[in-house]
């Protein structure tokens, strides 16, 4: 058995083999990531508001100037075709199978050597994908196709180019703005290649600047209307960031597997024989990644993890500070090398989906459960136990926002309080307030609201019952029980005043 030797045969099997990275998204019922059920809560939004006939329309207001449109949008359009649910792991699969793709193409026009390619099938399930950060990976292939992108429109006619460049950096922006900032930042570095002065490089980084005005005037609208947004910076400095340096690299899924992987991708290169690039652009490139991993804020503007997420994009730069010279074929070791890193990447790939069918067992008790629930209700989620087997993130904090989802009703916790979301709670909407995900022992039926929620979610080893009575002063019964899921009813008609919200 003989590996394809010619570098465009690896190519064409590379990019087959980005098709696999579906295979973990579609293998579950839901996707296994933390934030999944409020995206999907969010589309549904969105859908009940433009549709004008949702029951808890007149709690939202649409917050149509927001950069997280891209990925919102693709699911919306899917969403009438095949339901919200199908939609959204249709547009998750893509993106994961487009990102590893569009890393290589932009590792192959920095001439990296194809068999490297290999080891970006690792990336898409790192640390943003645990915690289901849809846009951010909806933007994230995006990224590098825009690097590509401009460092094919160097030379030629000014203007054509320019507009190129400024278009790709505006899609990138309403696909997600910490991803159109650091690229624009990475963009500038490369640009400056090869030094031709200062006022060159300046001339070069025009089309970038013609995002300003609109990060501009999204910055003070955002930051006038929220006061979340001018919350205090979280720096969260410390060793973790350079133990947690290599796992982050390779997104591995455990610390231990991550030191190991993350030494064999940065070994990769030089076990090839590959020269360092002797241009100070592309390491200034690298460098961003790496301060942005260990110095960038944690939380900025009521935005958590935003430096961890950012993982999946330091392999492509890290390679592209290599080369390793044009050859027809590869040698006898290099063919060897290059099936191992086959092997290892598409074996990780199985390890994504085995935790995927993993979580998808744990899912079928919650399902059974909110059987029970009629449509079109409001559900309070109280996720006592919210951590899984499958993951080292709290995968079930948020399930019970794909009721809202699949039946139309309303669920909080809700990500509507969030100052950047499309669909937003107007002021007074609701008790449940970001926190309160993380506290459900907290519940003051008063304080809360309890008397507006027609349902009761939770998830905890032991019965709630005699809990939530004692809570809700007896207002609510048990309806069903599966596993560690619990689902409450009312059992007494809300005042007509709260029923007319």
């Amino acid at each position: 058995m003989s590996f394809p030797l010619k570098p465009g045969s690896q190519d064409k099997l590379f990019s087959l083999a980005c098709l696999l990275c579906a295979i973990p998204v579609l293998v579950s019922h839901y996707p296994p990531m933390v934030d999944m059920p409020q995206h999907a809560a969010q589309v549904s939004a969105v859908r009940g508001l433009l549709a004008g006939d949702w029951a808890w329309a007149g709690l939202f207001e649409l917050n149509w100037f927001t950069p997280y449109w891209l990925g919102y949008g693709l699911v919306l359009v899917l969403a009438e075709a095949v339901g919200i649910v199908w939609a959204f792991k249709l547009v998750l699969a893509a993106a994961v199978c487009a990102f590893p793709w569009a890393a290589g193409r932009f590792c192959r026009r920095m001439g990296c050597p194809a068999a490297w390619n290999w080891m970006l099938l690792l990336l898409p399930f790192g640390f943003a994908y645990q915690w289901g950060f849809f846009n951010f990976i909806v933007a994230a292939p995006f990224g590098f196709l825009f690097l590509r992108a401009l460092l094919d429109t160097r030379g030629g006619d000014v203007w054509p180019r320019y507009a190129k460049i400024a278009l790709w950096l505006h899609l990138l922006f309403f696909a997600h703005v910490l991803t159109a900032a650091f690229f624009c930042v990475v963009a500038a570095l490369l640009l400056a290649s090869p030094w031709g002065g200062l006022r060159e490089w300046i001339r070069r980084c025009l089309p970038l600047l013609t995002i300003l005005p609109v990060a501009g005037l999204w910055l003070f609208t955002s930051l006038r209307d929220s006061p979340t947004a001018s919350a205090p910076l979280v720096w969260s400095l410390g060793p973790h960031r350079l133990t947690g340096f290599l796992p982050s690299l390779v997104s591995s899924p455990t610390a231990n597997a991550g030191q190991i992987l993350g030494l064999l991708a940065l070994a990769t290169p030089f076990l090839w024989g590959a020269r360092i690039r002797r241009d100070p652009a592309v390491w200034a490139a690298f460098s961003t990644y790496v301060a942005w991993a260990l110095l960038f804020p944690q939380v900025v503007g009521g935005t958590f993890f935003t430096y961890e997420r950012f993982g999946i994009f330091g392999l492509p730069l890290y390679f592209a500070c290599f080369e390793s010279g044009t050859v027809a074929r590869m040698r006898s070791r290099e063919q060897t090398m290059a099936v191992g890193l086959a092997l290892v990447s598409v074996s990780i790939l199985g390890w994504h989906g085995i935790r995927a069918s993993i979580f998808n067992q744990e899912t079928t008790h919650y399902r059974a459960v909110m059987e029970k629930a009629e449509p079109g209700k409001r559900i309070l989620l109280m996720t006592f136990a919210p951590m899984s087997r499958a993951s080292y993130a709290p995968l079930l904090l948020h399930m019970g926002c794909w009721y809202q989802a699949e039946r139309g009703g309303l669920c909080e916790f809700n990500f509507a309080g969030n100052w950047v979301t499309p669909a937003r709670f107007r002021d007074d909407a609701t008790g449940i307030h970001q926190g309160y995900e993380w506290m459900p022992h907290s519940l003051d039926w008063n304080l809360h609201r309890g008397d507006a929620y027609d349902y009761f979610l939770v998830r905890h080893p032991e019965s709630a019952t005699s809990w939530l009575h004692e809570k809700s002063n007896g207002a609510v019964a048990l309806l069903a029980s599966q596993g560690e899921w619990q689902l409450y009813g009312r059992t007494r008609d809300r005042p007509k005043q709260e029923i007319a919200q």
